[in-house]
């Protein structure tokens, strides 16, 4: 796909699904970058509140027992390996951080816990600075709209989506291709007779999903 079709993708999408002016607290994203791994975001989201209406800083949370953190967060996906996680993330930023989120993705990823989607996402959403989280949704429309080859891993996208978008962009495409994602170009059945952006999409499959629906229109 030529570089100037994926931007005008993104720049239709974000007209329709992005959001401005996103920030929250760097430890929050953190919290929840860590509990979000193979868990949908309508349990993590009252997951973290729960645990952050406890202790919403790294030394409450260091303090807690793993079983209450467990229970707290029950039931994200792994949630018994991610308590011991959240416990050793947080001190590992009190030792190493003086208790302050870094804003530095290589330092992020050092934290327990924190692999590049994670640190990009806390850089993204807590900062406010240009980076791009690569999640599962963001990866595949990537892949189906034709900007990087089926089977690209989410670093590699991410390297590509970072050599082609401006800054002010690199802010708000993960929420435009998440919610794009989850909308429409979803992982089983993709909506593409209703795709914005179907006449620019490289999806092989695109005409198969949209004669399914213009056959059930029919009848």
């Amino acid at each position: 796909m030529d570089d100037n079709n994926f931007v005008k993708i993104v720049k239709i999408l974000e007209t329709i699904y992005s959001e401005t002016g996103r920030r929250e607290e760097p430890f929050e994203i953190l919290i929840h970058g860590i509990m979000s791994t193979r868990t949908k975001d309508t349990t993590t989201f009252p997951a973290q509140k729960r645990l952050l209406l406890i202790a919403n800083t790294p030394e409450k949370i260091s303090k807690m027992s793993v079983g209450r953190i467990e229970r707290l967060i029950y039931p994200v996906g792994f949630y018994k390996t991610k308590a011991k996680l959240l416990k050793k993330a947080c001190k590992f930023i009190i030792k190493n951080f003086d208790s302050n989120v870094p804003s530095n993705k290589n330092d992020l990823m050092e934290i327990p816990g924190v692999g590049p989607k994670v640190a990009s996402l806390v850089l993204e959403w807590g900062f406010g600075m240009p980076y791009i989280a690569v999640d599962t949704h963001v990866n595949r429309v990537a892949q189906r709209i034709g900007l990087v080859p089926f089977g690209t891993k989410p670093e590699k996208t991410e390297e590509v989506m970072e050599n082609i978008l401006d800054d002010s962009t690199k802010i708000s495409v993960n929420t435009t291709l998440i919610k794009f994602g989850r909308t429409i170009c979803k992982p089983i059945s993709p909506v593409c007779n209703n795709c914005p952006v179907y006449d620019y999409c490289g999806f092989k499959l695109k005409k198969k999903y949209y004669k399914l629906w213009a056959s059930r229109v029919k009848h």
